[in-house]
C-alpha cells in the first residue's frame, strides 16, 4: 500500500532467505580464499647481536673527606650540597610531651561555652 506521506513498509524476508544470503557469503568468502594468490612477505630478518662497545676506562679513586666523628652523616654538607645551602642540613624539630594525651583540662572550655551559646541561639 502505497502511503500518501511516503513512508513505505520494508518488505519483510523470511528466514530462509536470511540462511540463502548468509550461506552466499560463507561460499563467497572461501572461493576468494581459495583463489586468491599468496603474495610472499617479507622474509624473516636475522637478529644479529649487538655491537661490543668499549670498555670505559675506570674514574680515578678519590677518598671523600671522611666526617668527622662526632655529627650525623646526614647534617653535614657534602656533594649534593649547593653554594647557597647552609653546611647543616635543618632537621625538623620534634614535639615534646606524651601527644596521646587530651587537651588540658580547661583548654577549651571558653570556646566550647561559646559554641553552645551560639547554637541555643540559632536553633
Amino acid at each position: 500500500m502505497h502511503h500518501p506521506n511516503g513512508r513505505h513498509r520494508r518488505p519483510v524476508e523470511s528466514l530462509a532467505a536470511r540462511l540463502w544470503q548468509l550461506a552466499a557469503a560463507a561460499l563467497a568468502t572461501a572461493l576468494t580464499y581459495v583463489f586468491t594468490p599468496q603474495t610472499p612477505g617479507p622474509e624473516p630478518r636475522a637478529i644479529t647481536p649487538a655491537p661490543e662497545r668499549p670498555a670505559l676506562t675506570p674514574a680515578p679513586s678519590v677518598e671523600p673527606d671522611a666526617p668527622e666523628p662526632g655529627p650525623d652523616p646526614d647534617e653535614i654538607g657534602g656533594a649534593l650540597v649547593r653554594p647557597y645551602m647552609l653546611t647543616r642540613v635543618p632537621r625538623p624539630r620534634l614535639p615534646v610531651g606524651d601527644l596521646l594525651t587530651g587537651p588540658a583540662p580547661g583548654e577549651f572550655d571558653e570556646l566550647a561555652s561559646l559554641i553552645r551559646h551560639y547554637l541555643d541561639r540559632s536553633g
